[in-house]
Formats: C-alpha cells, structure tokens, sequence
C-alpha cells in the first residue's frame, strides 16, 4: 500500500512538468500568430494616421493591420507574391521554412501529449533550428529590421518558450526515470519475495 502511494505521488509529480511543456508546446505554436515585425515609431504613426489605407490591396491588410505584423500574415504576403509572380522563389521558400516550424510546434504539443520527453526535445530544438534559419533570412534579406520594421516580440519570445519547453522535458524524463526505478523495484521485490 506505501509502494501504491508513492508511485501515485510520482504520478503527481510528473503532472507540473507535463502541464509547463504543454503550455510551452502550445505558445511555441501561438508564436505564428504574434507579431514577429513591428513598425518603429516613425512608421508607426504614419501607419496610425492613414490606418483605413490599405498596406497590400491583394490580401486586404489595412495600415492598422500593418503595425504588427506575424508569421502568418508573412505567409499570406509571399503566397500573394507568389500569384503575381514577383520573387516566387524566394517566396515559396519562405513560404515552406516557416510552415516547417508550425510542423516541428505542432509535433511538440503531440509529442508532449503523449509524454515522450526525448521527442519533445528533440522536436522543439529542430523548430529553434528553424526559426534561427527564418531570422536569418528576413535579417540577410533585409527584411526586418529595415528603415520601417524591427523585430517583434515573436522573435525574442520564441527562444525563451523553448527554453522552457526543454527544461520541462527534462523534468519529465526525469520524473518519468523515477516511475520506472520504483515500478522496477517493485517488480525486483516481489520477484524475490
């Protein structure tokens, strides 16, 4: 009965490492929706000001839409690029870089969903592979920052969420470690027995 309870008890304790990597797994996916540019301040007011202007007719983003600008509306503007035929290359590869990272993000909720925490691992570190390649390219390109846009919070958020989702996995194999000494234990003790 002690044996029962304390192997309920490590149950517990696996549940606040599986509840901080969810959490993070799931911001890591939100970082899409976020605002990876933000208009400085100058551009910022100019944005303001004419905010009902539309900033790409082709998509239907307006000025007040163009202040803070996330992955997913990047998206939207290379796939319009795309079908006006201007820089289609680069656009696809932009395109298929950051859907990369919302796979990688996806496959960490699904991975700590089912509490496997070298997956979680795993997984998170190739999506921070690939948001640093997704940096570097808007960076190389000029993209952000430039005259009108620096980096959004998206960008600093992204390694700090994936940062926590690795020492909650870590905290998981550690905990599951744990579950798996003492069921092993215990299947030792009544082996002997």
């Amino acid at each position: 009965m002690a044996k029962e309870k304390a192997f309920i008890n490590m149950k517990r304790k696996m549940l606040c490492p599986f509840i901080i990597t969810l959490i993070g797994a799931i911001l890591m996916l939100v970082m899409l929706l976020l605002p990876y540019a933000s208009a400085n301040s100058e551009h910022k007011d100019y944005l303001i000001e004419y905010s009902d202007d539309m900033y790409v007719q082709e998509i239907g983003m307006t000025n007040s839409e163009a202040v803070n600008i996330s992955l997913v509306e990047f998206v939207r503007i290379y796939s319009e690029a795309i079908n006006e035929d201007m820089n289609k290359e680069t656009s696809i590869v932009c395109i298929a870089i950051i859907a990369i990272f919302a796979v990688f993000a996806l496959i960490t909720i699904i991975l700590t969903l089912l509490k496997r925490p070298i997956g979680i691992i795993i997984s998170d570190l190739l999506a921070l592979v690939i948001f640093s390649i997704i940096h570097f390219d808007f960076e190389d390109r000029g993209v952000i920052p430039n005259r009108s846009y620096d980096w959004g919070i998206t960008n600093y958020l992204t390694y700090i969420v994936g940062g926590v989702i690795i020492i909650g996995a870590v905290w998981m194999l550690i905990a599951k470690r744990r579950i798996n000494y003492i069921c092993t234990s215990e299947k030792n003790a009544l082996k002997s027995t």
